[in-house]
């Protein structure tokens, strides 16, 4: 059973994570990025231009379709940058494994279950271009895609590799998001559904214990988009911290 944990980081809106694999060394452990001389210990550097991309959808080239990069692997753990891991893998795969017989599996996302949801928190907070967003949700209401029809966190991705719908599956992912939204978490759910997708949400394992989402304080981050409604996502923030939700 070969088991790759993998991360990427391109560009300079965050700073390479050291710890992103929190230091356990139990199966082949692969960074990709685009800046050369980056270097980690115990650690295999890709070196992957941008190739006229920007880095946030270089970076999705080898966390949607790990296939391409690691033919030869039975399966992948992929971990952002931005996230560090707190369990070790091998155990992680395990318990998956003996949760069900998916091929795919990540965790539910912490607040919402719906892609409409996420479309109006992407355009809020400027993560993407808010037309490209609006054009994704109308279009995806045309094709009839019900809303709560899931949402996951794309931070933290465990999938089997010698399954061609799941390749299927990672190429017309990375498809739609080298031509609509750069975020996908967005076409991940209409795919799925469009698709017929059997993946699991995350159910053997505490988030908690297992991964730390974000590490990075990025309160001073500038977006590459104008944020809206400003007023309005403070007050949501506020009391999503009164109910105890993570962010």
């Amino acid at each position: 059973m070969t088991l790759i944990l993998y991360s990427a980081h391109y560009g300079s809106a965050d700073p390479l994570n050291p710890l992103v694999f929190g230091g356990f060394e139990s199966c082949r452990r692969v960074l990709f990025t685009d800046r050369p001389g980056v270097t980690l210990p115990g650690v295999e550097v890709i070196h992957d231009p941008l190739d006229g991309l920007d880095a946030a959808r270089a970076s999705r080239r080898a966390k949607l379709m790990p296939h391409r990069y690691f033919p030869g692997a039975d399966w992948s753990i992929w971990i952002d940058n931005k996230s560090r891991l707190k369990a070790d893998p091998l155990q992680v795969l395990e318990a998956v494994r003996a949760q069900s017989g998916a091929g795919f599996f990540a965790f539910p996302h912490f607040r919402r279950d719906c892609v409409y949801q996420e479309g109006q928190t992407v355009a809020e907070l400027g993560l993407d271009d808010r037309r490209i967003i609006h054009e994704r949700m109308r279009h995806y209401r045309a094709e009839g895609m019900p809303a709560h029809s899931g949402l996951i966190e794309g931070h933290f991705i465990i999938r089997r590799h010698h399954d061609p719908d799941l390749q299927r599956f990672g190429d017309r992912w990375f498809e739609h998001v080298l031509r609509y939204s750069r975020r996908d978490q967005i076409s991940f759910p209409y795919l799925a559904w469009k698709l017929g997708l059997k993946y699991d949400p995350i159910t053997a394992l505490n988030w908690k214990d297992t991964v730390e989402f974000t590490v990075h304080d990025r309160k001073g981050r500038k977006g590459d988009f104008p944020r809206h409604n400003v007023l309005y996502q403070e007050m949501r923030r506020i009391y999503h911290l009164a109910r105890g939700r993570r962010r």
